[in-house]
């Protein structure tokens, strides 16, 4: 991870240039502050398409336990799902091909 800088606000505006290319060659991130309160940041697509990627699998995590208690509140067990989406699964398969995919 790149090295944490802060910033403020005007210096980041007359000097940007400067700043995008230290975030591109990965040697450190901005923190842009304005009156002395941290508003945004400047960081590299490599960090940001990791942050990207550490966002998602807990957005992945957090429907995956809401799933399961839900599942778990009506009495659905496991198997019961996948009975239940392989049924969908064929239902949709109808609709569009008309055909049985078994």
């Amino acid at each position: 991870m790149s090295m944490k800088v802060t910033v403020g606000a005007t210096e980041v505006r007359n000097h940007f240039g400067k700043f995008l290319k230290q975030v591109y060659q990965g040697d450190q991130h901005v923190v842009v502050e304005k009156s002395g309160i941290p508003v945004a940041a400047l960081i590299s697509m490599k960090e940001y398409e990791a942050f990207c990627r550490f966002l998602a699998k807990q957005i992945q995590h957090d429907l995956g336990r809401q799933l399961g208690e839900a599942l778990k509140r009506q009495g659905i067990t496991e198997e019961k799902l996948v009975e239940l989406m392989e049924e969908d699964r064929e239902a949709v398969y109808q609709e569009r091909y008309g055909l049985h995919t078994a």
